[in-house]
């Protein structure tokens, strides 16, 4: 298994293109299975970027894209506050996925198993 440190984070950021590194955060966050979830965190180290370029490509994913962007909750393992997060709440229980009472999800259900 490869440690991503910040490190390994610019390197991998100097020798692949930018168009390549979206194409690998696109088929990353295809990858997680329903019923599961992601942190941002999580995603940016297995696409070897910083969270921050994880959240910008969320904002620009395309138009009607089917990429399960819901999936992605914070590392304290719950849903970001902001504007509209209901419908991340709903399309997260329609695949089984519900808070426990403290609000957070299930450590078990985190995606990829740690």
């Amino acid at each position: 298994m490869i440690v991503m440190t910040q490190s390994n984070i610019d390197k991998i950021n100097q020798a692949m293109p930018s168009d390549e590194m979206r194409t690998l955060f696109y088929t990353t966050l295809a990858a997680i299975p329903p019923g599961r979830y992601c942190s941002y965190g999580d995603l940016a180290k297995l696409c070897g970027v910083h969270v921050r370029q994880v959240l910008a490509w969320l904002r620009t994913l395309p138009e009607g894209s089917e990429l399960p962007w819901y999936r992605l909750i914070t590392s304290q393992r719950r849903i970001a506050d902001y504007p509209g997060n209901e419908r991340q709440y709903r399309l997260l229980a329609e695949e089984g996925l519900i808070p426990e009472s403290n609000g957070r999800f299930p450590r078990h259900l985190r995606w990829p198993d740690g």
